[in-house]
Order: C-alpha cells, then sequence, then structure tokens
C-alpha cells in the first residue's frame, strides 16, 4: 500500500491577534492510499477546506500549525513550519469551488492552456504546446472549439471542465477537489462527479473530494471522513459509512439528505453547528445530539477502530445514557 497523504496530530488554526490562534482542525490523523479517491463530507464551516487547503499548500500566511502532514514521504508540514517548494502546484493541485477564480476574463481558455504548459514544459515547441491544450480539453470532454473562446463564452460546467484541464497541465499525482459540484444544477451535478470519477481512474490520481452533498460522496468515494468541529467523528469506507453510520452526526447527515421520491428530509439536524475555532468542552457535537449523557459533556471521546470504522463516541466505550 502506498500512501499519498499522511497526516498525524496535526492542528491548524488562523492568528486572529498577536497572541491568539483560532484552532479550526484539531487531532486530524488520516491516511489515504494513492489511487483512491478520499472524500471530506460535514456541514459549511467544520474544516473540510482549511483540511484540503493544507494538504495542497495554500494555507495563508497568518495559518498557524502544529503536527504533521506527509506527502509521498515528505514532510510538507512539521509543527509550525512548511515545506510545499516542488510538490504545490506540481504534485498537488487544487481544483476550486468558483472555477472563474482560477480563469483570467481576458485570455482565452487555450491561451491560458498554453501559457501554463510552456511554464511546466518549456521545451516543447509552439505546435506542442496548441496540440497538447486541445488534448487536455478533450480529457475534461470540452471541443476543441473551446480553444479560442473566452470564460465569459462558456456555461457554468464549461468554466468547471476549463479549470479542471488548467490543474492537469503539471500532470499531478494528488488533485484537491473543493466543493466542484455546489454551482451546478442536478444533471451537472452528476455529469461533473463522473468526469472526476473517470479522471481519477484514467490518470491513476489520489483525489481528495470536498462536499456537503452525500449523494456526490456515495457515487464518488472509496473512503470517506465525517468532519464536524474539525475533527473526524466517523472513518471507513463510503458505502459501509453511508449505508450503517455510527456516528449521531453521521446518522442525521444522512436523514437530513431530500429522499429521491418526496423530496422531504425524514429531519433537520438540531440546533447550529459551533463557530470554527471556539468548540464546546467534551464532545463537540453534544450540543446536538440525541444520544448525550453526562460524560459527553466534559470529555471528549478518541477515535476508536471498530474492525474497518473508527469513530469518535462514547457509545462504542461501552456507556449508555
Amino acid at each position: 500500500m502506498v500512501l499519498a497523504i499522511q497526516s498525524r496530530e496535526l492542528y491548524i488554526g488562523y492568528e486572529v491577534e498577536e497572541s491568539a490562534t483560532l484552532w479550526v482542525v484539531e487531532k486530524l490523523g488520516i491516511e489515504v492510499e494513492h489511487k483512491t479517491t478520499f472524500c471530506l463530507i460535514g456541514e459549511s464551516g467544520c474544516g473540510k477546506s482549511t483540511i484540503g487547503n493544507a494538504i495542497a499548500g495554500l494555507l495563508p500566511p497568518y495559518a498557524r500549525t502544529r503536527g504533521q502532514l506527509v506527502i509521498f514521504d515528505k514532510i510538507v508540514i512539521d509543527r509550525d513550519k512548511r515545506f510545499f517548494n516542488g510538490v504545490r502546484g506540481k504534485i498537488v493541485v487544487k481544483i476550486p469551488q468558483d472555477p472563474a477564480s482560477s480563469l483570467n476574463p481576458f485570455m482565452t481558455i487555450g491561451k491560458q492552456l498554453s501559457l501554463a504548459i510552456k511554464h511546466h514544459y518549456p521545451n516543447l515547441s509552439e505546435k506542442d504546446v496548441v496540440n497538447k491544450a486541445v488534448e487536455l480539453l478533450e480529457e475534461v470532454r470540452l471541443d476543441k472549439a473551446v480553444f479560442n473562446l473566452y470564460p465569459h463564452q462558456l456555461s457554468g460546467g464549461m468554466k468547471q471542465r476549463a479549470a479542471i484541464a488548467l490543474a492537469l497541465v503539471p500532470e499531478p499525482k494528488i488533485v484537491v477537489a473543493d466543493e466542484p459540484t455546489s454551482a451546478l444544477d442536478a444533471y451537472l451535478r452528476f455529469a461533473m462527479s463522473t468526469l472526476l470519477k473517470n479522471l481519477q481512474k484514467e490518470w491513476e490520481l489520489t483525489l481528495i473530494f470536498i462536499t456537503h452533498d452525500i449523494s456526490v460522496a456515495r457515487y464518488v468515494c472509496d473512503k470517506i471522513a465525517v468532519i464536524y468541529a474539525g475533527r473526524v467523528v466517523e472513518l471507513g469506507k463510503a458505502y459501509e459509512v453511508l449505508e450503517s453510520p455510527r456516528h449521531p452526526y453521521t446518522e442525521l447527515l444522512l436523514e437530513s439528505v431530500p429522499r429521491r421520491l418526496s423530496r422531504k428530509r425524514l429531519a433537520d439536524i438540531p440546533g447550529m453547528p459551533p463557530h470554527p475555532g471556539k468548540y464546546p468542552p467534551g464532545c463537540k457535537f453534544h450540543t446536538r445530539c440525541p444520544y448525550v449523557f453526562d460524560r459527553c459533556r466534559y470529555e471528549e471521546p478518541l477515535l476508536i477502530f471498530l474492525n474497518s470504522r473508527a469513530v469518535r463516541c462514547w457509545k462504542y466505550y461501552g456507556y449508555s445514557a
């Protein structure tokens, strides 16, 4: 087994004052096998994008870290130090949630692809650069006519595909896709998910897929980490987590998804998630959990392993309400 990503007691926070840090992600310990799709799911503000940015080497200067993050045996975060040279933008790339943020509105798609290709492959001839750009467009199922179009001439789905083509220029090993389907309608969400799933197989990528859309996660992912208040609360194979959830938060997430025929939710998750970095004591989910008992309020459970599943919940330590 080749590990593409491994984190060890990783903490990620943001400096809010000279001596104060809001720790958004705490105690993160994950292992991602190469050539698989690993999903991070959870509500907005749970820390998914912060984890994705850490993997992609895109944390801002005011971010603070502890612990370690390893990418293909290279330590890229070691306590408060970061070492992403030669990794960021080459081995690891990120597909943004808003494709417009990665596309220059004043350049054609072909021009943008060509500039990126020349940067990574300076010895290619002009003809080879154009051919490679067209090949990349075809890889993401765009017609070669898109080469001469500007971003404003493309639909939302086409812009997203163009952004993916741009991300694939350096032939990365790891792709971080942050909510790539959130701005698309149901049909395009399925089409985009299918594209990413196919690219992951064809290019033998490690795909970090960040989403709150469980229907997409069910279709795309090999393994799922459910994130709440900056912690992994459940981890396992996608079909196991989604078919038989163990953590109360995962249960409620699945119950809050509208059913296909009625489009009605079985239930809404009570309460609101805590503000990032301002988490309650004890189990971070205890203020919303239907199974809460006294110990949950003052002591946080560790992530325990149950066969092929990991769960952070006192229910599985032999305690009951």
